[in-house]
């Protein structure tokens, strides 16, 4: 027999469920800033020349990464230059 109870009972189970939804729905959404870093990452990724390294630390995080640059002519030859970079949240709206 279905009562009242156990109805609730059970549309409570179905709404927690939901309730931890909405954390990894917004973590599912993609800001501006996001979408058009990944094509400028791949971009730079392709160009970068053969003297410099871009590190991404935690992959899902392409605003911030770090270059290093290791010149292998000129003054710099043998020197070693870390550069961590981290992009606005405005980024090409502003």
């Amino acid at each position: 027999m279905l009562t009242l109870a156990s109805k609730l009972k059970r549309d409570d189970g179905v709404r927690r469920p939901r309730a931890s939804n909405p954390a990894s729905d917004s973590a599912r959404r993609v800001s501006v800033r996001d979408k058009l870093l990944v094509k400028e990452v791949a971009e730079l990724e392709a160009n970068l020349p053969c003297t410099c390294k871009v590190n991404f630390p935690d992959p899902n995080k392409l605003h911030y990464f770090q270059l290093t640059v290791i010149p292998d002519e000129g003054y710099y030859q043998g020197g070693k230059f870390q550069f961590e970079t981290e992009v606005p949240d405005a980024y090409n709206m502003v």
